[in-house]
């Protein structure tokens, strides 16, 4: 018997990268990865590249509002880490 895989996060996603020092939201498409055993958040960077991102940092658009700026902060301080 197959084991179900899990519903895709539904909504809409962005994923936020530091960039040459500037913080660019990406639209997230996610993709079953089964190798990961889980959706993960793909993106298009700035520099065109379609890459998967960490699921922990791809972040749920809601009502057409942009992310926090407490968000926002939180998720340069997290690039800055690396």
């Amino acid at each position: 018997m197959n084991a179900r895989k899990p519903r895709r996060p539904p909504g809409r996603w962005t994923y936020y990268i530091l960039y040459e020092d500037i913080l660019w939201p990406c639209p997230v498409r996610w993709e079953w990865e089964s190798g990961y055993g889980g959706w993960l958040p793909f993106y298009f960077s700035p520099t065109l590249e379609f890459v998967a991102g960490d699921p922990s940092k791809a972040t749920k658009v809601s009502g057409g509002r942009p992310a926090t700026a407490s968000r926002i902060r939180q998720l340069a301080y997290l690039s800055e880490e690396g």
